[in-house]
């Protein structure tokens, strides 16, 4: 019979079904408290890409207290019917390669256009009406930043100099809602999908915050051949923990993607396929130790992942052998 449960060192795998089942796991300290803020993973509405509301809801009703979800943009995530051009030439992720300034989509309804797909999303698959019920502020950390509704950099820059070594881009200081900074402190679950089974990047908790960088298409957060990518990860992370009790649950209960360049699921970066009910949940403290971990259950070797090998210098070293443990089990993630 399979495991309902297991630890590895801090990080524990169960099955959960309920919010009752989740409930009665979350016996952290972190999560006996009155705010929390939820970043879930939104990246694109593609199958099991996205964290759903079902599996939303099993968290929110899991939690006690009042509960702010945020998220940044994603021209990902949209109807596909939103195409944008400058100069006759269409944007995309090469475009943006050679253009980090964001000028151009503030002109001719641009934005309008991305915050009308922002609000589909929402509404599409059931998340304005889940909101509604459960009473829950949501933060657009895009939208704030437009709006130049953020926090002192300076304050920022302090507060995160003083226990990390300073990020490599400065001006990722520049981009935390006021509305979020007003809650530092309070207990920030980062709400990760299993997405990469047998692949070579997987995008996990870690990964997750990544999606807190406000810029709608962050492929120049890549950096060329995505040599940034690991140290952008690592440094949104660093500005979170800097600010917050960041807490990471990883999702695998209704969907989970699997690395498959021949998968039913095509995608503009890909192909990939879809494993069904799992009915797993990884949590814990430590986002590095947490991934690591996940990647051995995966089939993912961390080493190779640069933002967990990053991770190690900026957050602590994870436990090799509860790695290794991870590795032989098969319960959970035998597809």
């Amino acid at each position: 019979m399979p495991s309902s449960l297991q630890q590895f060192g801090s990080v524990t795998v169960s099955r959960v079904r309920t919010s009752s089942d989740l409930r009665q796991l979350l016996k952290d300290q972190w999560l006996k408290t009155d705010v929390f803020i939820v970043k879930p993973n939104w990246f694109s509405p593609h199958p099991a890409n996205f964290t759903d509301v079902e599996t939303l809801r099993v968290l929110l009703e899991a939690l006690d207290g009042q509960i702010t979800i945020t998220e940044a943009y994603s021209m990902e995530r949209q109807d596909g019917s939103m195409k944008f051009t400058v100069d006759g030439e269409e944007v995309n992720w090469r475009w943006i390669m050679n253009h980090p300034n964001w000028d151009w989509i503030k002109k001719k309804g641009r934005w309008d256009e991305i915050r009308k797909q922002d609000k589909w999303f929402l509404d599409e698959f059931g998340f304005t009406d889940l909101f509604g019920e459960y009473r829950v502020d949501y933060v657009n950390v895009t939208e704030e930043v437009l709006q130049g509704r953020t926090a002192d950099v300076g304050k920022i820059k302090k507060t995160v100099e003083t226990r990390f070594t300073p990020v490599l881009k400065e001006q990722l200081y520049k981009y935390i809602p006021q509305r979020l900074y007003e809650l530092r402190g309070a207990t920030f679950i980062s709400l990760g999908k299993v997405k990469g089974i047998r692949g070579m990047f997987p995008s996990l908790t870690m990964k997750n915050l990544f999606g807190l960088i406000p810029d709608p298409l962050r492929s120049w957060w890549h950096g060329p051949n995505d040599e940034w990518l690991g140290r952008s990860i690592v440094d949104i992370n660093k500005i979170y923990v800097a600010l917050f009790r960041v807490y990471g649950i990883c999702e695998a209960l209704r969907y989970a993607t699997v690395s498959d360049s021949q998968g039913e699921v095509k995608v503009p970066w890909g192909s990939y396929g879809i494993a069904k009910d799992l009915g797993v949940l990884t949590f814990g403290r430590n986002l590095v130790a947490l991934d690591a971990v996940l990647c051995g259950l995966i089939g993912v070797d961390p080493e190779k992942v640069s933002y967990i090998e990053l991770g190690e210098e900026a957050f602590g070293f994870y436990n090799r052998q509860h790695v290794e443990k991870a590795k032989a089990s098969k319960d959970w993630f035998h597809i």
